[in-house]
């Protein structure tokens, strides 16, 4: 039943990509000097509905690896001018995903390492060859390629679907209306999609923030464009270069003048929906400090909205105690402890006064329902 289903899944994905010009046939390239193991390796292809090309030399099968993308080149351990495994260690530069495998006369389990730790052997064949093993290793050898080669033809696809609909945000002139969830979760998906690493993070603090502004006794619309605001406080984001976005390092200070125009991008970008109007004022002040060290505009004290205040605390809680590709999440109480720290600088002291009153246990509960997309009332 998994076999069919995946036969499917191969099917529709090879007929969407042969419509958009994407697809590719396996092709099959096989090197050896001996004439007897070249017809030996074409009858045992014989039953493969696969194309096979073969090469005598290392410099024609180099020059041919250069010209076409193989799904797979088997050679022999003993050629002309090198060997199989610097063949297959040039062909690896050539091609990276390339399925390589080494056909040798010897059974040795330290040549067999070697060639895996220096070219990433797909598989090591053994002579005399079973021919039935022989065609199972390249049917899943193309497999495993065709597979590959769709999946990064998708993704490159998805990307320049992804670039089109920035740009379409950027000119939207018409008025989006109606309170739609839809719109808001939409959003938030394709922001966890463009910045991987913090995936979760908006629903996150998109439910943290309705706690805590109940806690301080908000209610009716103004707590549901608290959490609107949350939940979309760096839609700016699309408007910044992926170059900086997705760096794997430090921002330079240039990097970072850019990177701190997304509160006002996306303070922009909500200005001509109705229903959030008041949600955009948390996106574009929620950088700002209770001390006035923050950015866009430098606010302090009550002069930031108490949404952007709220939003401060839960922020940093959130980043600190989540899993980040280079390090563990923190503990609930070093977060608290952090916060508690920077009371009366970068936090408003009465909105963690409140913070403090939420149990453990309730933000922890919250933090499942988000990570299940589930929210807590109407958005």
């Amino acid at each position: 039943m998994q076999n069919q289903i995946q036969s499917h899944i191969k099917a529709n994905a090879n007929s969407v990509l042969s419509l958009l010009g994407l697809s590719v046939e396996p092709r099959v390239l096989f090197v050896s000097p001996l004439k007897i193991l070249n017809r030996s390796f074409r009858r045992a292809m014989s039953r493969l509905e696969t194309d096979v090309v073969f090469c005598e030399t290392s410099e024609e099968a180099l020059s041919r690896a250069r010209s076409f993308t193989y799904a797979i080149v088997i050679t022999t351990d003993e050629l002309d001018e090198m060997d199989g495994i610097t063949l297959l260690e040039k062909v690896k530069r050539i091609s990276p995903t390339t399925r390589r495998v080494l056909v040798s006369g010897q059974a040795d389990v330290d040549a067999t390492m070697d060639a895996i730790n220096r070219v990433g052997l797909f598989n090591y064949v053994v002579l005399p060859w079973e021919p039935s093993d022989l065609r199972q290793i390249v049917r899943r050898a193309c497999d495993s390629f065709s597979l590959q080669y769709e999946n990064a033809n998708l993704s490159r696809l998805l990307a320049n679907q992804a670039k089109d609909l920035r740009s379409l945000v950027g000119k939207l002139e018409t008025t989006v209306e109606g309170r739609t969830a839809s719109l808001l979760t939409g959003l938030n998906a394709a922001l966890d999609l463009r910045d991987t690493e913090t995936q979760g993070h908006s629903r996150r603090v998109a439910l943290y923030s309705r706690k805590l502004a109940e806690e301080l006794g908000v209610t009716g619309p103004e707590l549901i464009d608290i959490q609107r605001g949350a939940l979309l406080h760096d839609i700016g984001k699309i408007g910044v270069s992926d170059t900086i976005l997705l760096k794997p390092g430090k921002l330079t200070e240039e990097e970072w003048v850019e990177m701190r125009k997304h509160a006002e991008f996306g303070f922009k970008i909500l200005e001509n929906i109705p229903f959030l109007g008041n949600a955009r004022h948390v996106v574009r002040q929620h950088h700002e400090r209770f001390d006035g060290k923050g950015y866009p505009q430098g606010l302090a004290g009550k002069e930031i909205i108490l949404g952007a205040r709220i939003f401060a605390i839960i922020d940093t809680y959130d980043a600190m105690t989540s899993d980040r590709p280079y390090r563990k999440g923190l503990p609930h109480e070093v977060a608290i402890d952090e916060i508690h720290k920077y009371s009366g600088t970068q936090f408003d002291p009465d909105v963690v006064r409140a913070w403090d009153r939420i149990p453990q246990d309730l933000l922890f509960v919250l933090r499942e329902r988000a990570e299940n997309d589930i929210f807590a009332g109407s958005i």
